[in-house]
């Protein structure tokens, strides 16, 4: 299985029918805290697309977008629905109705879901324009919600998946570019978009059947499409889940996604005719209603829906908004910046721009942090680069009252360039996470959390309802007058610190490694690798060889592609080299881990010494092929020293310092880390004796010193307290072993 291929694009003209072979896979989430992944950030994804018709003038613009952001609010799927019919309402996107020039479309990103059994299929996407459909029924109320006598202006049908379903996967999503652009509709501000599941080889040109729709092994292999909700939108308090309600009244209420807004409806062919039954109210549930809408996705709320999907355009680039600009001579200040202002219904939100000098980069030694601490409610904000198109939107990971970040109950931020900085309060590190900004000129909208931004210079803003002051700050070094500063070390997780290993297997809680970030693992190796012939200080005893270091991590999520990096206690890659893609995959993925893609199922693991092999991690459930053998593979020699282990996903990007790792994956995974070694620890009656020498020498106190120096650190724990710190009273402990220097 290739789960990186990318297939030829073979499209036509609009109007015409034509097939892509398939794109990508990867699997996303069905809840906030289910496995998810998603390709690439927005920002990558974008600069993928074909040019449009507009030369060198051309933007490639995010025309609809209900898939941003891996849904940081929920997603879900639909059960057997592999033939829906979704409206989709470019307003206010820069495809909306007050855009006045050409406009093309250049590609797709599309989800479906998929478990069972292998079988083949292909998918279809047909674009209607907006006056041949209508829920209720085109022309008469009960009819075909599709004009039975319209014809599509662009057929879509891609080929060519992989149907090797890998264990754990929920749903998956796929990247298509056109190799020429697709015409809209001149004054179109909307479209309907026919998505199906029909049988392998069913030409683009034929009309769906009840024949043509895939179901021969519909019996076995489940294939649905995916619904979710990545604003927070709701329908407001006038409405009872359960209740139906026209389509009317559900457009009033809101709307599933900002910008390109969509009814949350949808239209559901439950009995695989090809023809949706219109109808005049959408119903909650009930497998006898073709017109459907969800509003009870999570308890206390009545949360909109949209398919999955997004939409690639090329367009010109329209003006720069009024902006204040925040430069002084010429370049954004180095150090701390802040401004402030209030938001109201009258100016739901405000525009700034600054430049920055330097590209904010580890190669540049620069950094960028932007946060919106100190603000009346949360609030959020976009950057933007000069041709209007959205770079990032800003994350709730900052302080606030929701321990599960990122949240929009939390205040929010954006970080670039080297890392690492400590957090405001509870708030996470600030720690490059965004990656490179280039130099250049940024535009920034500021609105209160909840709203949407998109290309175009488009913010779907929230109405704060009353004036509300948020606050920007910004802290960086753009222009090179003041140094990045020292990096702080990485914050832990409860459990995540392993103290001083002390020979065999340890393994710290399950660790939560989520979307598009980085968890870290402690731990102590006291003795260098290898030690060997070694004498017991006490009492000249032989002492046991060290000679071996394994990290592993059975009972991991088996959909995961995951990355270790080894970093020692100033922050440096461990030695030449600390990174691992080597792991044990499942399914057809043979001779260990996939690299950083593929669909999934790739264990890392690194491992260092020079004793005898250790073989293979055994297999976990759902694996069918062991991993790569345990023999060193990562250098025959490592240090003692304090070490700080990155676990990440998919797209893991490494630096070799400053514990600078990151990943563009938007997944949410469990991670179970298993560290085995033969080192030494100390001993029960002389706690300082940290490499278990059976002295308490300058070695030890190198250690302690580490320990001394986080105070947040159980390996210095030595007084007896177990209170988890390496305080005062450990100190004075140490201090008087040190002075014995030997053991007794």
């Amino acid at each position: 299985m290739d789960c990186k291929r990318l297939g030829l694009l073979m499209v036509a003209a609009a109007g015409a029918a034509s097939t892509v072979a398939f794109a990508d896979e990867t699997d996303r989430l069905l809840d906030r805290h289910s496995p998810k992944k998603v390709m690439a950030d927005l920002k990558d994804t974008r600069h993928q697309q074909a040019g449009g018709t507009f030369g060198d003038r051309a933007i490639n613009v995010v025309v609809y977008d209900a898939a941003t952001s891996s849904f940081t609010h929920n997603g879900f799927s639909l059960g057997n629905c592999s033939h829906i019919l979704e409206d989709i309402n470019l307003n206010p996107g820069p495809y909306g109705s007050s855009y006045a020039g050409t406009r093309s479309l250049t590609g797709v990103r599309y989800s479906y879901g998929l478990t069972g059994s292998a079988a083949a299929w292909d998918m279809r996407f047909s674009f209607y324009s907006p006056s041949d459909a209508d829920f209720a029924g085109f022309g008469a109320a009960g009819a075909s919600m599709i004009n039975p006598a319209a014809t599509p202006y662009f057929v879509l049908t891609v080929t060519g998946f992989d149907t090797n379903i890998c264990p754990g996967f929920s749903a998956i999503s796929g990247l298509l570019t056109f190799t020429d652009p697709v015409p809209m509709p001149t004054g179109e501000s909307s479209l309907w978009l026919d998505s199906a599941f029909v049988e392998p080889g069913t030409p683009g040109t034929a009309p769906l059947t009840s024949t043509n729709l895939f179901q021969t092994n519909i019996a076995v292999t489940r294939t649905y499409f995916v619904y979710g909700n990545n604003t927070g939108s709701i329908l407001g308090a006038g409405f009872t889940a359960g209740t139906p309600y026209t389509v009317a009244a559900l457009d009033a209420g809101g709307n599933p996604a900002s910008p390109g807004k969509s009814n949350p409806a949808y239209g559901r062919d439950i009995n695989f005719s090809a023809t949706f039954s219109g109808q005049s109210q959408a119903s909650t549930g009930g497998l006898t209603n073709e017109l459907r809408y969800i509003n009870s996705l999570q308890a206390g709320t009545t949360q909109t829906v949209a398919y999955v999907f997004t939409l690639f355009g090329s367009t010109d680039s329209p003006p720069a908004p009024a902006a204040t600009s925040l430069n002084t001579g010429g370049f954004l200040s180095d150090g701390i910046v802040q401004v402030s202002g209030n938001l109201t219904t009258a100016a739901p939100f405000k525009w700034y721009k600054f430049n920055t000098k330097n590209e904010i980069s580890y190669a540049e030694t620069t950094f960028l942090d932007i946060d919106t601490e100190g603000s009346d409610v949360p609030t959020a904000f976009a950057i933007y680069d000069s041709n209007s198109q959205v770079f990032d939107v800003s994350e709730g990971r900052g302080s606030g009252p929701d321990t599960a970040r990122p949240s929009d109950a939390d205040n929010q931020q954006i970080s670039y360039g080297v890392a690492r900085r400590p957090g405001v309060g509870d708030g996470e590190q600030y720690s490059g996470q965004e990656g490179v900004l280039p130099a250049g000129e940024w535009y920034m909208a500021v609105a209160i959390a909840g709203s949407g931004f998109g290309d175009g210079w488009t913010v779907g803003a929230a109405d704060p309802v009353v004036s509300t002051a948020y606050s920007l700050n910004f802290n960086g070094n753009n222009q090179k007058t003041i140094p990045a500063g020292p990096a702080v070390s990485p914050a832990l997780a409860a459990g995540a610190d392993l103290g001083i290993l002390l020979g065999g297997t340890q393994t710290p809680p399950d660790q939560t490694v989520r979307p598009r970030g980085v968890s870290f693992i402690r731990f102590s190796l006291t003795n260098p690798l290898p030690t060997t012939g070694q004498f017991n200080t006490s009492d000249s005893t032989p002492l046991s060889d060290v000679t071996y270091m394994d990290i592993t991590q059975p009972g991991s999520s088996v959909v995961g592609e995951w990355n270790f990096c080894l970093y020692n206690n100033n922050g440096l890659f461990a030695n030449g080299t600390s990174i691992s893609y080597a792991g044990a995959g499942f399914n057809n993925n043979n001779g260990g881990g996939d690299g950083p893609y593929g669909c999934g199922g790739s264990f890392a693991q690194l491992s260092y010494g020079t004793a005898a092999s250790r073989g293979q991690t055994p297999l976990d459930p759902d694996q069918t092929t062991l991993g790569q053998p345990l023999n060193n593979q990562n250098g025959s020699t490592l240090n003692s020293d304090q070490y700080y282990l990155a676990v990440t996903m998919g797209n893991a990007l490494f630096a070799s310092e400053r514990w600078g790792a990151r990943s563009t994956r938007g997944s949410n995974l469990t991670a179970v880390i298993s560290v085995d070694t033969d080192n030494r620890g100390p001993n029960g009656g002389c706690p300082a004796d940290f490499n278990g020498d059976g002295g308490v020498d300058d070695t030890d106190f190198v250690f302690f010193a580490k320990y001394y120096n986080d105070l947040i650190n159980p390996a210095g724990d030595i007084d007896g307290s177990f209170d988890g710190f390496t305080d005062d009273g450990d100190f004075a402990v140490f201090a008087a072993a040190y002075d014995q220097l030997v053991c007794f």
